[in-house]
């Protein structure tokens, strides 16, 4: 009698407890959007209006770039993001620092969309960056051009004048990720920054 008392106040809370935890599962999948870092930063993104420094490329040339973007495969080579500075603004160097990381970001953005492989790998390698310098805006603008003639994302940021540099100024040039031999064909001559 007393092993039946003792086995059955064992096996009450059972019940409870598992009742108690999917109750809790249930509150938790139903409630985790009004949590989420990243559903909290999309509604941030979409409602600020008038950002800072943007990308130059209009979206309709980067939505007809995409297919072209895609092609790229790294195969065996390495693969690496180059950011080439507009030496002409004599930026400082935390300037120098936000346009890169503003770079690096549009660059990432548009392959995450039109070639995922690719930013695995590189991903997967490290996410090698090499800074760059050119001398001018007609410079950078040239090597953007050379580097979407072979296919690869070039990505130009124009800042938005509330610092150091003009409005509209082009500061730095992403390209890449991509295979580092094409990328060497456009900024291979360049000095490091």
């Amino acid at each position: 009698m007393r092993d039946q008392l003792v086995a059955s106040s064992l096996l009450a809370p059972v019940p409870v407890t598992l009742a108690v935890a999917a109750t809790a599962f249930a509150v938790g999948y139903q409630v985790r959007g009004y949590f989420s870092p990243v559903l909290h930063a999309r509604k941030r993104s979409d409602s600020i209006e008038g950002g800072s420094d943007t990308d130059s490329d209009a979206e309709d040339e980067a939505a007809a770039n995409a297919a072209n973007l895609g092609s790229v495969k790294a195969g065996a080579d390495d693969v690496k993001l180059v950011l080439v500075v507009n030496d002409q603004l004599k930026m400082t160097k935390g300037k120098i620092g936000a346009q890169c990381g503003h770079a690096t970001l549009a660059c990432y953005e548009t392959l995450a969309k039109s070639n995922p492989r690719l930013l695995s790998k590189w991903k997967m390698h490290g996410q090698p960056k090499i800074a760059l310098r050119c001398a001018n805006t007609e410079e950078l603008d040239e090597l953007a051009r050379q580097a979407r003639a072979l296919n690869l994302c070039a990505r130009t940021i124009q800042d938005a004048g509330r610092t150091q540099v003009a409005p509209g100024s082009k500061t730095v040039c992403g390209i890449g990720p991509g295979p580092a031999r094409l990328i060497n064909q456009v900024t291979g001559k360049l000095k490091l920054l």
